[in-house]
């Protein structure tokens, strides 16, 4: 399976055209392009269904996200996004759990796992789990394989400690975080590359143990 370039060029193209007209006038582009973005994601699911059985019975509709932006509060006014993503986990797109995130957007391709922007009760459990044994967090994250692709924690973090955890917590930096995403940033030849889908899901098998880590807590 290969990610037909395409998908990129559109990006491209809407990058510097991202208005009404010039997508209305393209609209068979779009289609196009979305459509081979969402055969390349459907490769994906049934891979990750293969080893992470709360990944299941999902459909495209539920993974992917519109590419048009909501605006209504924005100081941007550019009507669509400039990318095309899905987020793969027991529930789709909109699911509270730890899943496989793909992101394709021109110098900003990646693929991702772990929990972005949990509900404050989820990062609650997430953090007390943390606090009460941070070793079982930091074994996932120190394996040598995973590290080697997954090196840091992405995502913004408190200046102090949670309220009611200890500023004098040793590993404070963990629970400190409001996101746990652990990225891995593809470069556009990668991505149309004969070995990305391949390399995706030994990415994604990666991310497993981290996943189930986080879905056991918030069940």
């Amino acid at each position: 399976m290969k990610l037909d370039k395409k998908v990129p060029d559109f990006l491209k193209l809407l990058v510097v055209n991202n208005n009404r007209e010039w997508f209305n006038d393209n609209k068979k582009l779009y289609l196009e392009a979305k459509a081979l973005f969402e055969e390349f994601i459907l490769a994906q699911i049934v891979e990750i269904q293969k080893f992470d059985s709360q990944v299941k019975d999902l459909q495209i509709k539920d993974c992917s996200f519109r590419i048009y932006r909501d605006i209504r509060f924005s100081k941007d006014k550019t009507p669509y996004k400039i990318h095309f993503s899905a987020y793969m986990a027991n529930g789709g797109r909109k699911s509270p759990y730890a899943g496989y995130y793909t992101h394709v957007e021109p110098d900003a391709n990646l693929i991702a796992g772990g929990l972005h922007n949990p509900h404050k009760d989820i990062l609650r459990k997430i953090r007390t789990a943390i606090y009460e044994n941070p070793e079982a967090f930091k074994k996932i994250m120190e394996k040598k394989d995973f590290k080697a692709i997954f090196s840091k924690i992405y995502g913004e973090r408190l200046i102090s400690a949670p309220r009611g955890f200890s500023r004098n917590f040793k590993d404070l930096e963990l629970i400190q975080l409001k996101s746990y995403d652990f990225f891995k940033y593809i470069s556009d030849d990668d991505l149309v590359s004969d070995t990305f889908f391949e390399n995706s899901i030994n990415d994604f098998k990666l991310l497993l143990p981290l996943n189930n880590y986080f879905n056991q807590i918030i069940k």
